[in-house]
């Protein structure tokens, strides 16, 4: 196969990619795990909330930041929701509720990646969308559902093991 495997890497929480990388990967970059899990090249993006310190060997690297704030946002924003939040989070019923609502991450960050054409266009480009936290997998699973990316997985510790049965080029490379 000539053409690369091109991976988009979302991270929706407010984390530097390399910490999540590092915790998952250990010292091995996103390519380089990528890569000997199936045996060929592959080009590696990121679509973050933060920049990475250092790109290394991403090949793109986009923060998502829409052009304007979704309308549900800005609402929200200014509402008091933060002390009902904080006392739904205690219990295990009152943290389902919250990932119901309009506040949950994943949601508010869908809702800035669908705001944001230029992520949008990062994603369909993708081969395979990982999401890398947990904030990503409505992102993720929107990709996927609609159509726009063929492969969608969530986690960076599983994926090399993922990328291996599905992925691995059987032919010697070269």
């Amino acid at each position: 196969m000539d053409k690369p495997l091109h991976v988009v890497i979302v991270v929706g929480s407010r984390s530097v990619p390399e910490q999540l990388f590092r915790s998952a990967l250990g010292e091995l970059s996103p390519q380089a795990a990528l890569r000997r899990a199936v045996g060929r090249d592959v080009s590696v993006s990121v679509l973050s909330q933060l920049p990475p310190d250092e790109a290394g060997d991403l090949s793109a690297v986009h923060v998502v930041s829409p052009s304007r704030r979704p309308l549900a946002d800005r609402v929200l924003a200014r509402l008091p929701l933060g002390g009902a939040e904080t006392v739904l989070r205690k219990s295990p019923l009152g943290r389902l509720l919250i990932s119901l609502g309009p506040t949950d991450p994943s949601r508010v960050f869908w809702r800035a990646v669908r705001a944001d054409p230029a992520a949008l266009a990062m994603l369909s480009s993708a081969d395979v969308v990982l999401a890398a936290d947990l904030p990503a997998v409505r992102t993720a699973w929107q990709v996927l559902h609609t159509g726009k990316v063929p492969q969608a997985y969530f986690g960076l510790q599983a994926a090399e093991k993922v990328f291996t049965a599905r992925f691995r080029d059987t032919q010697p490379a070269v």
